[in-house]
């Protein structure tokens, strides 16, 4: 369960990283900021330091996650809290999303919070066990 509760947690970092350069990197490309629910290139421009920003906020999670997927063991004293705290945050992110923006984004908060809460379950129950 605990290396299962790793991989989980190393895709959510992977995940954040993909999500990071959407919103940082590759945010003008109207492929993109339409994903986002963005109709407009001159709305795109509008939003870009807001969504560059976030985009750093997804980037920093995915460095906690796969930090403490990656070094859960090698380093025991806080790899695995760091793990912990990003999916956790992460769960807390998809729950705010789910909340505040209702059905339309049911499928990107599913996306965004059941893996790192599967992740954290998993490691819960491995401690337990």
């Amino acid at each position: 369960m605990l290396l299962a509760a790793r991989i989980i947690a190393g895709m959510v970092g992977l995940l954040h990283v993909q999500i990071f350069l959407m919103e940082s990197v590759l945010w003008m490309r109207p492929a993109v900021f339409k994903r986002f629910g963005v109709p407009s290139q001159e709305q795109a421009e509008i939003m870009k330091n807001v969504f560059l920003n976030q985009g750093f906020y997804n980037l920093f999670l995915a460095f906690g996650a796969l930090y403490g997927a990656i070094f859960f063991q090698t380093h025991p004293a806080y790899a695995p809290a760091i793990m912990i705290f990003a999916c956790a945050s992460v769960v807390g992110a998809g729950t705010v999303l789910l909340f505040s923006a209702g059905k339309r984004m049911l499928r990107p908060a599913i996306i965004q919070g059941l893996p790192p809460a599967i992740a954290l379950g998993l490691l819960a129950a491995a401690m337990m066990g």
